[in-house]
């Protein structure tokens, strides 16, 4: 059975179609639009793939993480950098082994490490007939230099260029990306996570009140997640509000960021399906009957389509 095609350009934004006429191109002959994404990190591709997920970010809170023994190794942190790098190359190497995804550790204290765990571990598409590429630049230029600059117009005109040499049964991008505006500070306690976009608490009710006295309101909001492991207590920044510092970034400052609330405009991703989206002989103004923005779950339901039209 022939694998299917699936090309995902980190950090896509629709507006990025002006500096890609490969992509553009594209559009003139299948089904594209934007593509709705959930709130945070993750959850997206895994609804894309699986049709669901309850996914909020890439570490959760757990009493039997695979990270445990790293309770033993926190004194790397008094190494720096070199140390950083031995216990990720470690995490890492039994990952591999797993055959997980792998992650670097950012700058989460590693005197807490050992509480945490990744949501993620296999690849998402480890069970499925398809050919997965990834591209991250957009991405890491996205974050260093923000989303209207030189650098990230040059980036997605490279990008367009690889993609122009690539098969494809369906290209998509997991969110969009929106530069910083505002930078504030959360409060840190014992049991919590600080996301660049997001602050997760775990605790008594007490306590939880007491922090959400703390929170800069002003700059965003606590929202409701089912799943406690990602926290008793959630702050979602605004979109465009930095929080720093946090444990990816330490003290270091982005200028562009994503994991807000995905109905926002600037957090919608992209996507563009090897598929007809109109008959011949109905309409005449092609490229508005060619766009047809979805939902993830949406496009996850096409992308079945494909796979069982692929097993016949």
């Amino acid at each position: 059975m022939r694998k299917l095609k699936i090309i995902m350009i980190d950090a896509f934004k629709l507006e990025y179609l002006k500096y890609a006429p490969y992509l553009s191109s594209l559009t003139k002959k299948y089904q594209w639009g934007e593509l709705e994404m959930p709130l945070g990190h993750w959850g997206g591709m895994e609804i894309f793939f699986n049709g669901k997920s309850d996914k909020l970010a890439l570490m959760c809170k757990s009493e039997k993480s695979s990270l445990k023994w790293t309770k033993k190794f926190y004194w790397l942190e008094k190494l720096g950098k070199g140390g950083r790098f031995i216990l990720d190359c470690l995490i890492n190497f039994i990952r591999l082994l797993k055959r997980q995804e792998l992650f670097k550790t950012g700058e989460i204290p590693l005197k807490r490490l050992y509480k945490f765990d990744f949501f993620v571990g296999k690849p998402l598409f480890h069970n499925l007939p398809v050919k997965y590429f990834y591209i991250g630049d957009l991405d890491r230029i996205g974050h260093k230099h923000g989303t209207k600059g030189k650098e990230i117009i040059d980036a997605v005109k490279k990008v367009d260029k690889r993609l122009s040499r690539k098969d494809f049964d369906i290209i998509l991008s997991d969110h969009g990306m929106s530069d910083i505006k505002e930078i504030i500070s959360v409060p840190e306690t014992e049991n919590c996570f600080i996301d660049s976009d997001m602050a997760r608490y775990w605790g008594n009710a007490e306590k939880l009140k007491e922090i959400e006295k703390m929170l800069p309101l002003k700059f965003g909001k606590v929202i409701q997640w089912p799943n406690k492991r990602d926290g008793d207590l959630i702050f979602l920044a605004d979109t465009g509000v930095l929080i720093s510092p946090n444990y990816w970034q330490g003290n270091k400052l982005v200028k562009a960021m994503h994991g807000y609330d995905g109905k926002d405009k600037e957090m919608k991703a992209f996507y563009i399906i090897k598929e007809q989206s109109r008959d011949k002989d109905r309409g005449k103004d092609e490229d508005k009957d060619r766009r047809k923005d979805l939902k993830v779950e949406e496009l996850h339901k096409l992308f079945m389509k494909k796979l069982n039209e692929n097993r016949k």
